[in-house]
């Protein structure tokens, strides 16, 4: 496909702005969904901060011309991406709140692009998913991810479905559960299969002690993705 390269990023990456707030922000969705997972918190923080959503390439409403099979396979490609908007923004000492590998994302552009961000949010993300027993646990063994890779190559739609009931748990009502399936399906295979195994074989571990601005990490109760109590996967290793 043919890169259009005469649209800016802003309009690549169909960004919004909202609020009314003096500080910028900019919200970094994650695996599968789009800017619009945000909608509940935005009447929240519109009186405090200026909001700036994005849709990363591949998902939501981005130009379907920024999408690039090679760049944006990875979580680099998009960091990338992230770090060259806030470029054409001219963005500096503004928030990064990313949810899951949005937040990888975003801790990834604040090195690319030092100064843009002085503080980052990263809700439920995860620098490495794949165990390393004895010292680190990430969650899952290669097996397991192994499983999950061929469940996502062999059945989409099964997939989307288990991903949907699985991430969302006991708080997923059946229509919380349908909105997230819907999601996952909207966006292409060939969009999330290589992303999906960059991000689950991954390891960011590395650029960790490189991030020198204040962070935290939000981490919810219950979640079947990042969590040391998940629940297995259905339909791959043996799971029910």
């Amino acid at each position: 496909m043919t890169r259009n390269l005469t649209r800016s990023l802003t309009q690549r990456l169909n960004v919004t702005r909202h609020g009314r707030g003096a500080i910028p922000v900019v919200m970094v969705h994650g695996f599968g969904c789009d800017q619009t997972v945000w909608s509940r918190l935005l009447p929240r923080l519109e009186s405090d901060y200026q909001l700036i959503l994005l849709d990363l390439p591949g998902f939501g409403a981005a130009d379907p011309a920024a999408f690039d099979p090679q760049r944006h396979g990875t979580p680099a490609g998009h960091a990338e991406d992230l770090a060259a908007l806030c470029e054409e923004l001219q963005l500096e000492g503004a928030m990064m709140v990313g949810h899951s590998i949005g937040g990888t994302i975003g801790m990834m552009a604040s090195l690319l692009r030092p100064g843009t961000f002085d503080k980052l949010c990263l809700i439920c993300s995860s620098a490495r998913y794949l165990d390393e027993p004895p010292h680190y646990r990430g969650g899952y063994s290669e097996a397991e991810l192994d499983g999950l890779m061929q469940l996502m190559e062999q059945n989409y739609l099964d997939w989307a479905g288990a991903l949907s009931t699985i991430a969302l748990g006991d708080a997923g009502t059946p229509s919380h559960r349908h909105d997230l399936q819907q999601r996952l399906l909207a966006v292409s295979p060939e969009v999330l299969r290589p992303l999906a195994r960059s991000i689950f074989f991954g390891d960011t571990r590395h650029l960790l002690p490189g991030v020198g601005v204040p962070s935290v990490v939000v981490q919810t109760a219950h979640d079947a993705i990042s969590s040391p109590t998940r629940r297995p996967w259905p339909g791959c290793c043996g799971a029910a």
